[in-house]
């Protein structure tokens, strides 16, 4: 889902032309690095990543500057254009939806920007850190001040606090129980309210609910030891629990009755 921040329809479609031109362009710098683009692709290129050229852009795209340089700088500029936008949306709140609704999507886009503007790893974790918020914030918090250094360990720990309140939400609507039927409507509300919660219907597809489901109901008929076992791995799909649980069959001399 990438920036999913939306502050006003002026501004909106900045944020989900950015995030296209993330995942177009990383993969042509994936393929481009080492070799030279001839002078349409590379004014195609820019022309794609820059929402507006600063000043003395066109000046500079004349002179023998390294190409992938120039593309550097403008990420680098985009980038910090969203973490303004981003700041201005919580400051004035007008920020209807925040990136941290969704880590894993918003880390993706993060790494694909840092990658781009070729920043050291060891910078990451800081570049990342204006950027946080929500849940993503608390977990970083978490952290002892060295590990707060640390990207790996960062993104670890809101993916695992992400983990922990989806699966919570979760739990919420199955355990969901009335002790008495005294408001139909009040209890369908809070059953619908508690499962938006979880499958967020409005944010996924129905492929994607549809994954959730069933990786609910496969890791619950699984024994309850080797449950806890993929669970401590957090498998996102159901691909990944099968590959999970023939790694597991492998290391066991006997079969593993399921």
């Amino acid at each position: 889902m990438g920036w999913m921040v939306l502050i006003h329809p002026a501004k909106t479609c900045q944020y989900f032309r950015f995030q296209r031109t993330i995942r177009r362009e990383s993969r042509t710098m994936g393929k481009g690095c080492g070799s030279e683009l001839d002078e349409s692709q590379e004014g195609r290129a820019i022309q794609s990543q820059c929402m507006s050229e600063p000043p003395g852009w066109g000046a500079s795209r004349k002179s023998k500057k390294d190409p992938f340089i120039r593309m550097e700088e403008c990420w680098e500029a985009q980038w910090q254009q969203f973490l303004q936008m981003l700041q201005s949306a919580h400051t004035g709140g007008n920020l209807e939806a925040s990136p941290w609704e969704d880590p894993k999507a918003f880390l993706a886009s993060f790494e694909q920007v840092a990658q781009a503007c070729r920043w050291p790893r060891g910078e990451w974790a800081a570049r990342l850190l204006p950027a946080l918020s929500g849940g993503g914030e608390e977990a970083f918090r978490t952290l002892e001040t060295r590990d707060q250094e640390d990207y790996g360990k960062v993104k670890a720990a809101i993916l695992r606090g992400e983990a922990l309140r989806t699966e919570a939400q979760r739990q919420h609507f199955r355990q969901f129980c009335c002790q008495e039927v005294g408001d139909p409507r009040r209890i369908h509300s809070q059953l619908q309210e508690l499962c938006c919660q979880w499958l967020r219907a409005e944010k996924r597809t129905k492929e994607q609910i549809l994954e959730l489901l069933i990786l609910e109901q496969f890791l619950a008929s699984l024994l309850s030891d080797l449950q806890s076992w993929i669970q401590a791995r957090r498998p996102d799909t159901c691909s990944q629990v099968v590959v999970l649980l023939e790694d597991f069959l492998k290391t066991q001399q006997d079969p593993l009755i399921i």
